[in-house]
C-alpha cells in the first residue's frame, strides 16, 4: 500500500472514530481500531498534600479553590463553580510535578501524567490524535487529574514560519482546553519556561491560573530534610536549623540528593560490616557533602526567573519589581 492511500484510510478512520463510551456500551458495540502509539499512564496516587514538605502558601491556595471544590461538589454545583485549570512555573528542581501528583492524592482521584514524549508521533497528524485520545481517556475516566509536565515543549508560540502540522497541534490543545472542568478533567501543567507558551493557551478558560513555586524557603528546607532523612537509619545530632542555613539557595532536589549521597555512603559502609548494626548518617557527614554540591540554580537563573514571574504573575505578593540598568 502506498504511503499517500494509507495515510488517507488513517484520516477516515480518525473522523470516524467516537468518543470513549461507558464500559456496558463497549461491550456491545465493535468499533474500527484507530492506530495509537500513546504510553500515558493512568494511575491514583496514594500520598498528599503530607508528604510534601514546605510550600504552606500553595497548599492552602490549591486547597481553597482546588481540592475543597472537589470534595464538596454539591455545594460547589449550587455556586456554579470547578476547579480552575492551573500552569506551575518556575526555577527547576522545586518540585511543580511532586506536588500536582499530590493534589491528585489529597482528592483520590485518577492521575494522568503526560510528557512531551507521550505525543510525538512519526505520523502526519499522529500528534493531534493523541492528544485528542489524552483528553478522550481522561474524560472516559473521570474525575481526572490531567498533568501536562514541560507544557512548553507541546504549546510552543506559533509563528508565521511554522509548519502547518505544528500549528494544528497547538489548535487541538486549545480546542481540549477549553472547559476541560465541566468535564471531569482539571487541567495542572508544568514549566521552567512559561514565556515559550503560546499566548492563546494562557488565556481564562483554558489556563485560569498561573502560579509560581519558589525556591523553597528555610522553613521549607528544614521541612526537606526531616521528611527525606525521616525514615533513615539517623544519629541523634541532627541539626536541622543549621542543615537549613546551609542549604540557602539550593532547591528540592538539591537537598534530596544529598540525603542520597549520605544514604549511598552509609549503605556501602554498613554491608562492609554485616554482622554489625547498620551505620547512621550524621551531622558532620552531612554538612561535608554540603560543602561539595553546588546548588544546581544560580543566583543568575534565578534573576531571570524573577524577570519572568513579574511579567507573569506582576500582583504576586513576592514578585520583585524589575530595575531598568545595570545588575
Amino acid at each position: 500500500m502506498d504511503v499517500q492511500k494509507e495515510e488517507k484510510e488513517w484520516l477516515h478512520r480518525i473522523r470516524t472514530s467516537q468518543p470513549c463510551q461507558k464500559q456496558e456500551e463497549k461491550e456491545n458495540t465493535k468499533t474500527t481500531p484507530v492506530r495509537s502509539e500513546s504510553k500515558v499512564s493512568s494511575k491514583k496516587k496514594t500520598y498528599g498534600f503530607k508528604d510534601v514538605a514546605g510550600m504552606d502558601e500553595l497548599k492552602k491556595f490549591v486547597t481553597e479553590g482546588f481540592i475543597n471544590v472537589l470534595n464538596n461538589r454539591e455545594c460547589a454545583e449550587a455556586y456554579g463553580i470547578v476547579p480552575p485549570s492551573l500552569l506551575l512555573y518556575g526555577p527547576t528542581g522545586c518540585g511543580k510535578s511532586y506536588f500536582a501528583e499530590a493534589i491528585a492524592g489529597e482528592v483520590g482521584v485518577n492521575f494522568m501524567k503526560v510528557v512531551p514524549d507521550d505525543i510525538a508521533s512519526k505520523w502526519l497528524h499522529g500528534t493531534q490524535e493523541k492528544i485528542g485520545e489524552i483528553f478522550r481517556k481522561a474524560e472516559h475516566n473521570s474525575p481526572t487529574v490531567l498533568f501536562f509536565d514541560e507544557f512548553d515543549a507541546m504549546v510552543p508560540q506559533r509563528t508565521n514560519g511554522d509548519s502547518h502540522n505544528q500549528n494544528g497541534e497547538v489548535n487541538e490543545f486549545l480546542c481540549m482546553l477549553n472547559n476541560a472542568s465541566a468535564k471531569g478533567i482539571y487541567v495542572i501543567a508544568a514549566t521552567n519556561h512559561p514565556e515559550s507558551i503560546d499566548k492563546a493557551v494562557l488565556r481564562t478558560g483554558r489556563i485560569d491560573e498561573k502560579i509560581y513555586v519558589d525556591m523553597p524557603d528555610k522553613a521549607a528546607r528544614e521541612s526537606l530534610f526531616r521528611l527525606s532523612l525521616s525514615k533513615l537509619p539517623l544519629a541523634e545530632d541532627i541539626d536541622y536549623d543549621k542543615l537549613a542555613d546551609l542549604t540557602q539557595g539550593y532547591n528540592c532536589s538539591d537537598i534530596n540528593y544529598i540525603v542520597k549521597v549520605a544514604s549511598r555512603k552509609m549503605f556501602n559502609e554498613s554491608i562492609a560490616e554485616k554482622d554489625k548494626p547498620y551505620k547512621t548518617i550524621t551531622q558532620v557527614q552531612l554538612e561535608d557533602i554540603i560543602t561539595h554540591k553546588s546548588p544546581s540554580v544560580t543566583s543568575k537563573d534565578l534573576r531571570e526567573y524573577e524577570r519572568i514571574r513579574s511579567q507573569f504573575s506582576p500582583k504576586d505578593s513576592g514578585a520583585k519589581m524589575q530595575q531598568i540598568g545595570f545588575i
